[in-house]
């Protein structure tokens, strides 16, 4: 299972397996603690999860036009 979640340093999203402990984030290099995260949504695979992470920021774009 992979998790969606946001980074509570610079709301962007990534992806955790449902196991995962920490994660640190590509883009800020935070240290995440996957559990105290927000959940955006969950997957059964990564590539679900990446194409609905491209899918959410094609959204959120588009709003922001």
């Amino acid at each position: 299972m992979y998790n969606i979640i946001m980074c509570y340093n610079c709301g962007r999203l990534l992806i955790a397996k449902s196991a995962q402990k920490t994660r640190q984030c590509p883009h800020c290099e935070a240290r995440i603690n996957p559990e105290r995260a927000r959940l955006v949504a969950s997957t059964k695979t990564a590539k679900e999860a990446s194409e609905l992470i491209r899918t959410l920021k094609q959204k959120k774009e588009a709003t922001e036009d």
